[in-house]
């Protein structure tokens, strides 16, 4: 195994493991509601949940994959920083606002309303300074800040369910993601940008934006869809599906961030770079393959094991969403070269084409079946998007040049 090689798969290691601090995190999270405070109070945690998550696709997601992008880049990481940084307070804030109303209509909580806010701004700083751990290659203190950041925020939600204080559910998980953030303060320190430079990073940012929201969006999009559709018990049964299907998702997500600093260093060598993501789309596949057909064949053992025993009625939902979920992390290799060959408007496109029609079947569908109407918007734009993008990437035979902005 050569140097480069082994460096990544230590680094996709530390991520990897990262974030599956968060996802168990996000699990536990729905796991001890269930318990402590009733199955209604899941489907409702789980629907802001992913209104959390859709928000954070508007802007900053891209702004984190900007960061990852441009930090490992010397002498630009200043300009990129200083830049990013702007965007991300002007974004966030904004987004923030737009979670209450949202969430208020959803629950018609008011309490619920100002702690999504609050949630959603701390979640896009998670989102973003995790983008520049990657970029500047902290990825020990990622571990770390992950790992202690998941301990706090399930520590605080059982403190807050013993005290009887439903109404600020969602306080602990902000208090973990902020204090992620925190310990994820960049280090390089901004220089002035020229008109030239911050067009240049606002085509990226759009074009990884757009990328963002079109792979990230159709998950939480599933969960909507079944809230407003379906039974609350049936969303009750899907939002536990959701939360065992989602820290395998974040597998994928770790790879991703890892490999795209990683090609991006490779560009002076394009056969190099092609090689290395031949090799690593075999390695993540392979892998991807024992990990999903172990979760999934154990889908009715695993949650009776986090939930109550009603929940395991939910266990057909959860190996429906870990079959288009497989497919979707597959393209974590594929998604991080075609990023730094300088292709991200084709990946971009390729996912707004698959959350158009995933979303339009969901649509069509879910009024009709329910959650299984969901499912399947799912696994068409899931799975369509996925092999267009590995189909895609194989077809790239170079990058473009490199320059500050693709």
């Amino acid at each position: 195994m050569s140097g480069a090689t082994s460096g990544v798969l230590s680094r996709a290691v530390l991520t990897t493991g990262g974030m599956a601090a968060q996802g168990v995190a996000r699990l536990l999270y729905t796991v001890v509601i269930a318990h402590l405070a009733g199955a209604g109070a899941v489907g409702d945690t789980s629907a802001l949940l992913s209104v959390m998550v859709y928000l954070s696709l508007m802007l900053p997601a891209g702004l984190g994959t900007g960061a990852s992008r441009y930090l490992p880049l010397g002498d630009f990481a200043g300009v990129a920083i200083g830049v990013l940084n702007r965007w991300f307070w002007v974004s966030s804030t904004l987004l923030a606002l737009a979670a209450a109303p949202i969430a208020f209509l959803l629950t018609h909580d008011p309490f619920a309303a100002i702690g999504c806010a609050i949630l959603t701004w701390s979640y896009n700083a998670y989102v973003y300074t995790r983008g520049i751990l990657m970029g500047e290659d902290r990825i020990l203190r990622s571990l770390i800040a992950d790992v202690g950041s998941s301990l706090l925020a399930i520590t605080a939600l059982v403190a807050v369910l013993l005290a009887g204080a439903n109404w600020a559910l969602l306080l602990p998980l902000a208090v973990g993601y902020g204090v992620f953030a925190f310990f994820a303060r960049p280090r390089t320190r901004p220089s002035p940008s020229t008109a030239e430079q911050r067009g240049m990073l606002a085509r990226f940012v759009r074009d990884a934006t757009i990328g963002a929201l079109a792979t990230g969006g159709l998950l939480p999009a599933t969960m909507v869809f079944v809230r407003a559709f379906d039974t609350p018990h049936q969303a009750d049964l899907f939002a536990a599906a959701l939360s065992l299907a989602t820290p395998a998702n974040m597998i994928s997500q770790a790879l991703n961030q890892v490999l795209i600093p990683h090609f991006a260093k490779l560009h002076l060598d394009p056969a190099l770079m092609r090689q290395s993501h031949r090799r690593m789309v075999i390695a993540t596949t392979a892998a991807f393959i024992v990990i999903f057909a172990a979760i999934i064949a154990l889908s009715p053992f695993i949650l009776s094991i986090f939930y109550p025993q009603k929940f395991v009625d939910g266990a057909g939902a959860m190996q429906a969403l870990l079959v288009v979920v497989f497919f979707i992390s597959t393209t974590c290799a594929s998604a991080a070269y075609l990023v730094s060959a300088g292709r991200q408007k084709a990946f971009a496109m390729i996912w707004l084409t698959a959350l158009i029609a995933g979303t339009v079947v969901m649509a069509v569908f879910s009024p009709l079946y329910g959650m299984w109407g969901a499912l399947l918007g799912f696994a068409v734009g899931g799975i369509g998007g996925s092999v267009a993008v590995v189909v895609a990437a194989f077809l790239t035979t170079a990058p473009s040049p490199l320059s500050p902005a693709l």
